[in-house]
């Protein structure tokens, strides 16, 4: 597998996981507003995915899937935190810290992989300016 198809891979497993955690996050909301801003934010994060499954398969790949073992650990910090707190203010910080860890480790990957197609660059930028977005949105439910 080249580069550009490995960032592909790597985009959509990180959106996916984004609407997957979003998702549980979102089960164990209460606050109204807090509600809809995850709602936009699955959605978007569903069309990065979406994207990014839509690029692999005019490169005849399949879109792998995260590893199950990934999505149980991310599944029972998500519902542990979520049982010990489930204000606005602990949701927020919850999403923020994992939509910077995203951003994070979508930037190391950019980093490695420098020579990839200029349409997949652009996704993973796009992706990284709407998790910037999000965290902006999140903030002002912290107190």
């Amino acid at each position: 597998m080249n580069t550009n198809e490995e960032m592909l891979q790597f985009l959509h497993k990180s959106a996916s996981m984004s609407v997957d955690s979003a998702t549980r996050v979102l089960e164990q909301t209460r606050d109204s507003k807090m509600k809809k801003e995850l709602c936009s934010q699955i959605n978007t994060y569903r069309r990065f995915a979406d994207d990014a499954t839509r690029e692999l398969k005019n490169h005849g790949l399949v879109p792998e899937d995260n590893k199950l073992m990934t999505k149980i650990m991310s599944d029972v910090g998500i519902i542990a935190n979520m049982m010990i707190d489930r204000t606005p203010s602990h949701v927020a910080e919850l999403m923020i810290n994992g939509t910077n860890m995203g951003v994070l480790k979508m930037n190391k990957h950019l980093n490695r992989n420098k020579d990839i197609d200029p349409k997949t660059e652009s996704l993973c930028r796009e992706l990284i300016d709407f998790q910037k977005k999000c965290v902006c949105n999140l903030e002002p439910y912290l107190s």
